[in-house]
């Protein structure tokens, strides 16, 4: 039974730590940050949409929580309670190649994308809003670039035209879990070597909440795959209506022939349907709350010819 260390925050490094118990080995610490943290590429603090009760989970399964209070005081923990390897899984942050030394075995990332396809941030994101049909997760070795180490495993994941990126998080956790059971102690005895990566190198940048902000000029097809991505459980899609933040949750197309403005919305006469107008063809509205979470459906439906995206200073 080995010993293991995780860095990670998010329903992913529970994953992980789950498939490391399935495996054999054991837990020995998880290091996680806040729900809410500063990062360099952010000037204002991020929060963790996807944040996972890790002491929680260390108390029952008998791991030490650590908080993160940076580089050096990872490598001062790990100093002095050493772990065979450590699995980077959930975690926004470099790992420095002093604290990837402190490990036996070094330290092997996962990443939500089909190795070096959309190394960097928000992979799942930007594997809808692309249009990809299909992305996976890739278990690797940590070095000193983005996500550029030898990889160890993949795990393809079909993306259906119904998936949002919530489909995608529950997909990708199941893969890692099944990589991590599958490969970890193959990597521990040196049965699994890692392989270069092969193929055209693409890069995915950090996303904001503001990027969710719609654009009724573009296609219904581009709003559409917005909506998927930034969906549960991230910020979501909005507009602005009647001077109020309107988040659209889930949503599709549809053939119906309206003309009117980008923004505009039009209750169907025939099924009831709340539809918006957009640069080109239709969305059909499904789900949509205002900013306390509360159903906007009924009042969309009586808003026939009024329009979104007007913003909260009024201004069109």
């Amino acid at each position: 039974m080995a010993s293991i260390a995780i860095l990670g925050s998010t329903d992913v490094t529970l994953s992980v730590a789950n498939a490391v118990i399935e495996a054999g080995h054991r837990v020995a610490a998880i290091v996680y940050v806040p729900a809410d943290f500063s990062i360099s590429y952010s000037a204002t603090p991020v929060n963790i949409s996807r944040a996972a009760d890790i002491p929680g989970w260390c108390q029952e399964f008998g791991a030490e929580a650590v908080p993160y209070e940076g580089p050096e005081s990872i490598y001062q923990y790990f100093q002095e309670h050493r772990a065979c390897l450590c699995i980077v899984a959930g975690w926004y942050h470099m790992v420095p190649a002093r604290i990837r030394a402190l490990f036996e075995h070094g330290a092997v990332g996962f990443h939500a994308s089909l190795l070096p396809q959309l190394r960097g941030g928000a992979p799942l994101n930007w594997a809808i809003l692309t249009g990809l049909r299909e992305t996976g997760v890739t278990m690797f070795q940590l070095a000193d670039g983005i996500d550029d180490g030898l990889m160890f495993a993949q795990s393809t994941i079909a993306i259906e035209e119904t998936d949002y990126v919530g489909d995608l998080v529950r997909k990708s956790g199941h893969a890692c879990f099944a990589l991590v059971r599958d490969n970890l102690t193959a990597i521990l005895n040196g049965a699994l070597q890692g392989r270069e990566q092969l193929g055209v190198v693409s890069y995915g940048l950090q996303r904001s909440p503001e990027d969710g902000k719609i654009d009724w000029t573009r296609g219904a097809g581009d709003i559409l795959r917005l909506v998927r991505a930034a969906s549960y459980p991230y910020p979501g899609a909005y507009t602005y209506f009647l001077n109020k933040r309107l988040t659209i949750w889930r949503a599709e197309l549809t053939g119906a022939l309206v003309h009117g403005a980008p923004g505009q919305i039009f209750r169907l006469p025939t099924d009831g349907a709340v539809v918006i107008v957009t640069g080109s063809g239709l969305l059909r509205i499904i789900e949509a709350t205002d900013a306390k979470g509360v159903d906007m459906l009924p009042t969309l439906r009586k808003a026939s010819h009024q329009r979104c995206d007007r913003h909260e200073d009024g201004a069109v």
